[in-house]
């Protein structure tokens, strides 16, 4: 009896216009196109400065800040008060004050301080921006051993296991493998029995002898066997376009996949 359940289930998908373009397509569209469309990093942040210095050292700290590729340089302006002018009309996001005897102090004293004022009104791009630049200054620090850490200190290294590089891919492509997963388990069996529902077929199975547990498991298996044709087939698509392979067992990843896809549909 399930044989032929699960006959009918597969043969009304293939039949279906939709289904099986949102089921096969829309993975495919979806994981080439997203993860070069939905990118979250920031670019070409519009960035003030004012350097009081006008020093070798602070000529560097600007040709470092501008070569990351995250700053636009807005405008370069004598005072604080002009550069607070750019922000409040828009042209600037981001301002970076070097303080005058910026280089003697780091000689003499080994340390200095710079400012960073962002503009709050776009919290995202302020927020974002100012930790780039301060990411920036603290790896400039480093290059010119500004500030040596003495032996009884000890040094403070970041070090990003997963993805070293902070590709942003690597975090899109798993997460829309997740997603996909979540609509096929979610999304498209609800809208299958709705489509039974309106054709009609579901009052006809109600007259025949078919248990209810029996219907259900019908109506799952399909799309938990569509789910994990669908992971097989974004872990190639995550294999051949962007070089991503699972470090651990594939079977472990099969298998969590399979008890999140019984849960969702059920």
């Amino acid at each position: 009896m399930l044989k032929y359940l699960l006959e009918k289930e597969f043969k009304q998908i293939r039949r279906d216009r939709f289904l099986p373009r949102i089921i096969f397509l829309l993975p495919v569209i979806q994981l080439v196109v997203l993860p070069f469309a939905a990118n979250f990093e920031m670019r070409n942040i519009n960035l003030s400065i004012v350097d009081n210095d006008h020093t070798v050292l602070s000529r560097q700290l600007t040709d470092k800040v501008l070569s990351s590729g995250y700053f636009r340089l807005a405008d370069v302006s004598p005072r604080y008060d002009e550069a607070l002018a750019s922000i409040e009309s828009n042209a600037a996001d981001i301002i970076l004050e070097i303080p005058s005897r910026f280089e003697e102090r780091l000689g003499r004293e080994g340390t200095a301080e710079l400012l960073i004022a962002a503009n709050a009104v776009n919290g995202t791009k302020g927020g974002i921006g100012s930790s780039y630049l301060a990411s920036i200054i603290q790896d400039f620090n480093r290059e010119k051993s500004l500030l040596p850490v003495s032996a009884g200190e000890g040094g403070i290294r970041v070090t990003n296991l997963f993805n070293p590089h902070l590709n942003y891919k690597n975090y899109m492509v798993p997460g829309i493998m997740a997603f996909l997963l979540t609509l096929i388990g979610g999304f498209l069996s609800a809208l299958n029995i709705v489509s039974e529902k309106e054709k009609g077929t579901i009052e006809q199975i109600n007259v025949t002898p078919v248990p209810k547990a029996l219907f259900l498991l019908s109506k799952l298996i399909p799309f938990w066997m569509i789910g994990l044709v669908l992971l097989t087939i974004g872990a190639c698509i995550a294999w051949l376009v962007y070089g991503l392979l699972p470090v651990g067992n594939m079977g472990i990843i099969y298998l969590f996949a399979a008890v999140y896809l019984m849960a969702f549909t059920g």
